[in-house]
């Protein structure tokens, strides 16, 4: 499982693993890769409840399982150039970030200790995660789009069902990020925190999204997404905010843990908090930039390939 990530170390194997993720990139027709949990939902065009019923009665069974099994397919490969660039900013800001969250320290001093080359090596744990959790993501979101429940309720089991699934794989990168050993008690820390702070966050940030989109309906699709991007992420980390410095609290070590009183200082949670969602808001916002250039230089390459 996990062992295999350290494995990626390796220049050999990450070099093949860059091969792949590039390939996949040129094959498919890839998206910008959103990090973080952010449930479509989008509702379905509207129809008679005749229509829906006759259409639901000819649809064969093994058609719509068919519809679910290429959505999942769709979802290993697509936003490949995405992951890619989310897995290089994550290597370097989420060091900086968890050593804020937990250890209490300021911005400047989290950043003097930021390590190229170690950053570096976090990029080979950073992008075979990514990789794990947004296929699996894709899946549950894809059986959840199929209940018929309102859309809240959706963004909330999904982002349960995501969190519970993916929290050893979001500790693993905590304790890699933090130099912290690997075991099972550290895999599956702070879990309800971690469901916490996941299912704000989502519902958050699909809400904010959706009344920016509104108030702003013709903005450049790429330049005006990542400036609605920013304050999106900006306040649903603020919103989130009371779970992420609980899940700091409780992945302390044992042997450095402060008091709950010490931790939760207005200054420390306003500090942590406050550079925690810059952080991350500059970090997906500069993302989404660069993601669709070099979507569009793949584009352009595969139809080169597919001319010669």
């Amino acid at each position: 499982g996990f062992a295999r990530c350290q494995i990626m170390t390796e220049p050999r194997t990450m070099a093949l693993l860059l091969k792949v993720v590039l390939f996949a990139a040129v094959a498919a027709q890839v998206e910008a890769y959103n990090v973080g949990l952010r449930p479509s939902l989008a509702r379905p065009m509207a129809m008679p409840r005749r229509s829906v019923s006759v259409v639901a009665k000819r649809a064969p069974t093994s058609a719509l399982l068919e519809g679910v099994g290429e959505r999942i397919i769709t979802g290993a490969t697509q936003g490949a150039v995405g992951a890619v660039v989310a897995a290089t900013l994550s290597a370097f800001t989420e060091p900086v970030v968890n050593r804020i969250l937990v250890e209490r320290i300021t911005v400047r001093e989290s950043i003097k200790r930021l390590d190229l080359e170690k950053s570096r090596k976090f990029f080979a744990t950073t992008l075979p995660t990514n990789f794990l959790k947004f296929p699996l993501f894709e899946a549950v979101n894809c059986v959840m789009m199929a209940v018929a429940v309102p859309d809240a309720i959706k963004g909330l089991v999904t982002g349960f069902l995501f969190t519970t699934l993916t929290l050893p794989v979001t500790n693993y990168r905590f304790c890699k990020s933090m130099e912290l050993p690997v075991n099972r008690e550290a895999l599956f820390k702070a879990y309800w925190p971690t469901v916490l702070r996941d299912v704000v966050y989502g519902i958050s940030r699909n809400k904010i999204n959706t009344a920016l989109m509104l108030a702003y309906p013709v903005l450049n699709p790429t330049v005006g997404r990542a400036m609605l991007l920013f304050p999106t992420v900006l306040l649903s980390c603020i919103i989130s905010s009371p779970g992420n410095e609980l899940r700091g609290y409780y992945l302390q070590p044992k042997e450095k843990r402060m008091g709950f009183s010490a931790f939760f200082k207005p200054k420390n949670y306003i500090r942590s908090t406050t550079a925690g969602a810059i952080i991350m808001a500059i970090s997906l916002s500069i993302g989404c930039l660069v993601t669709a250039p070099v979507q569009l230089a793949l584009a352009a390459l595969r139809a080169t390939l597919e001319f010669a």
